[in-house]
């Protein structure tokens, strides 16, 4: 191929483009875990890649195992050293989590997302189980993102295994905002698996 055709050719598209009603996990995210039981009334704040700007009408998660209660789900920035941020969209539709399969908190109205690291924070009010990341690094991810206590990059588990998020106490309240604007008092979720949210293409 001559450099004078190779200049003529149309650019390939980078990424197939988003359709509509369907779930994206974040980009970065490796092999599913299995079912992950879910703590009541705590926050998990889960690293979220988006790797191209989308419309998007709501977030997700898969419920595996049902349980009585609800799920609130919010979408924050990063505040640039590796945490949650600022609140961008905090919708107080929550989702019945008693029964299995998407559990969805549909935005107001759809919300175009640029690319780049976002963070998605849930709390659940009652313990199903729902779809996961592993705790390994390089399936779950997340570690590749934050980071490990240990040098192997998290894949040895144990007490300085991989690092999937961040958590905190968080009572869950019906019918009114209660995602903390930046969230504060956050752990790692250390060698934990942690829940596996998606965004819907609107």
């Amino acid at each position: 191929m001559t450099a004078l055709f190779q200049h003529y050719l149309p650019p390939a598209p980078a990424m197939l483009p988003y359709v509509s009603g369907r779930f994206y996990a974040s980009a970065h995210a490796r092999a599913v875990g299995g079912a992950v039981a879910m703590a009541a009334n705590r926050l998990y704040c889960v690293p979220y890649v988006l790797a191209r700007s989308g419309l998007f009408s709501a977030m997700a998660v898969s419920v595996t195992t049902g349980a009585a209660g609800v799920l609130r789900m919010a979408l924050a920035a990063d505040d640039g050293t590796g945490h949650p941020g600022r609140l961008i969209d905090e919708p107080l539709a929550d989702a019945d989590t008693t029964a299995a399969g998407s559990a969805i908190c549909p935005f107001a109205q759809p919300r175009w997302i640029p690319a780049g690291i976002w963070w998605l924070l849930l709390c659940f009010s009652g313990t199903p189980s729902v779809r996961g990341t592993s705790t390994q690094a390089f399936s779950g991810g997340n570690t590749l993102l934050l980071g490990s206590a240990a040098a192997d990059g998290g894949a040895g588990g144990g007490a300085a295994g991989s690092e999937n998020g961040f958590f905190a106490p968080l009572t869950h309240q019906a019918g009114a905002p209660i995602m903390p604007s930046p969230p504060s008092g956050l752990a790692y979720l250390v060698n934990a698996a942690a829940p596996l949210p998606t965004l819907q293409a609107a």
